[in-house]
């Protein structure tokens, strides 16, 4: 009993810790904003990415304390709030002092090597992902890399003969510092080689990891590539111009390629709303195709106007080029993106058109010449033309109120016993919700067979679909799509069996 006393307040604990960081991190920002007056805001952005990772972390040790992913995202967070307290103090005396005591030094030490609990934790997230565990004990060899690599460095930071002042290039003897130069440069590029060779086997261990992979544990890794892909997109164009971070919209992409981390790694860890990852590549591939093909149709058709306005009015009309340029972008944008998104759709998303399409369409006085079993096989088979799924099955509701198999596919109908939603399950239903379960095999999900009511959904059975066998799973879209399919199906079952509904 004192155990689960216990268990029940360790998530606010976690909360209290995160609220703490929070205040002390704005509030020393405020008390310091003097010292950055033309940074203030990058400095609220980076403070709100490190809090970004804390919050992350907080949700997921407050569903698991054990998940080593959710202390890893801890990590950083606590380092910038240590760092941001003692630089309050520190700082000052620092920027008189010609010599390092021992609290400076230990200021200087710390700030010196805290880089590394950004670093490392994301190294380490990386071998861990998703599940929290490595692949298998062979691949701690990688882990002891890293760790071997921050414990060489720990050691040249502390005794080093000299020491560095952060970014502001000043050299401070160190007061403990023993180790010849030369030894020092040796010992930094042996560290050199411990961290890149940790760091490639921990993007090998990732990609292992996605090949040996379920369904589920894959949706939740394409979560982290695709913020790692926005991460090193920025990172690649900050390198290319170097002016790119400094300036303000550069900054604020790259501060927000960094969120995009703990955001997605929250998303797959939690899975909440995992499988539309789906969605945002969708999203991604449509607009970005629409806004190269835009780009191209604007620049040639401004160059094109241009030469014509040059030769028949002079060049004072070759500026009105570009404005009618931008009115005919304008004007084939909806078009266009409709084109785009139907193209990307039927070759990449199939299941992102109308599911009514290819079933037989007849006029509601005809639904009685064809058999209610033969409608619903149908169905069945349709969707799983477009789905891929495993296994299939309709559930009608009965004058008793309970759920009896109707049509399967991919396993007999005899196998199917009757469907019992809980009570929270059947407000979904009746709310016109579907229902998401990868644990209850052999259906992943549930959506309802209903007719529109003023005052909510009347169910006449549910549409139950498997696991897809493709690797895929169903995202929000789809299980909104399905549940709109359930709406249309409900007419010729209600127009065969009224007196049931």
């Amino acid at each position: 009993m004192e155990k689960k006393k216990k268990q029940s307040r360790w998530p606010r604990a976690v909360w209290v810790v995160v609220g703490l960081m929070a205040v002390v991190n704005y509030a020393l920002l405020y008390a310091q904003r003097d010292l950055f007056p033309d940074r203030f805001y990058s400095e609220i952005l980076w403070r709100t990415a490190a809090l970004t990772f804390a919050v992350v972390g907080a949700l997921i040790i407050s569903r698991d304390r054990r998940h080593v992913i959710g202390w890893l995202l801890m990590v950083t967070p606590i380092m910038i709030t240590i760092a941001t307290i003692l630089s309050q103090f520190m700082e000052p005396r620092l920027a008189a002092a010609s010599e390092l005591d021992i609290p400076l030094f230990l200021y200087v030490w710390f700030n010196n090597w805290s880089w590394w609990l950004l670093i490392a934790p994301i190294l380490l997230i990386f071998y861990l992902f998703p599940t929290g565990q490595l692949i298998s004990k062979r691949w701690r060899w990688g882990v002891g890399l890293v760790l071997g690599a921050f414990i060489l460095f720990l050691f040249l930071l502390t005794f080093a003969p000299d020491a560095e002042i952060g970014d502001t290039g000043r050299v401070l003897p160190n007061p403990i510092g023993f180790l010849p130069a030369d030894l020092v440069e040796t010992l930094v590029g042996v560290m050199a080689v411990l961290l890149v060779g940790g760091a490639l086997v921990s993007l090998v261990s990732v990609f292992v990891r996605y090949r040996r992979a379920q369904p589920v544990e894959r949706a939740q890794m394409r979560w982290l590539f695709i913020a790692c892909t926005l991460f090193m997109i920025n990172y690649a164009i900050g390198f290319v111009l170097e002016d790119y971070v400094e300036g303000l919209f550069g900054e604020t992409a790259f501060i927000l390629s960094v969120l995009a981390i703990p955001v997605s790694i929250g998303i797959a860890v939690l899975r909440y709303r995992l499988w539309d990852i789906d969605v945002v590549i969708n999203r991604s591939l449509v607009y970005g195709a629409l806004t190269t093909v835009l780009a191209a149709i604007f620049a040639g058709t401004a160059a094109a106007l241009s030469q014509v306005a040059k030769a028949a009015f002079g060049e004072e009309m070759q500026q009105a080029a570009a404005a009618v340029a931008a009115i005919v972008v304008a004007s084939l944008f909806t078009p266009l993106r409709t084109r785009v998104e139907n193209a990307i759709n039927r070759r990449l998303f199939p299941e992102k058109i109308d599911l009514s399409e290819g079933l037989i369409e007849l006029n509601a006085n005809l639904w009685n010449w064809v058999s209610l079993p033969r409608t619903l096989e149908a169905t069945l088979e349709h969707l799983e033309a477009i789905y891929s799924h495993e296994v299939s099955a309709i559930y009608l509701r009965d004058g008793r109120g309970d759920y009896r198999p109707a049509a399967a596919r991919g396993m007999a109908q005899s196998e199917l016993g009757l469907y019992q939603p809980s009570p929270s399950q059947q407000e979904q239903l009746t709310q016109k919700k579907g229902i998401l379960n990868d644990t209850e095999a052999p259906f992943v999900l549930t959506t309802p067979i209903y007719l529109p009511r003023r005052k909510g959904a009347e169910v006449l059975g549910v549409l139950r679909l498997g696991k897809r066998r493709q690797g895929r799973g169903f995202s929000g879209g789809d299980v909104h799509t399905l549940a709109a399919f359930g709406a249309k199906l409900a007419e010729p079952i209600y127009a065969h069996n009224p007196e049931k509904s």
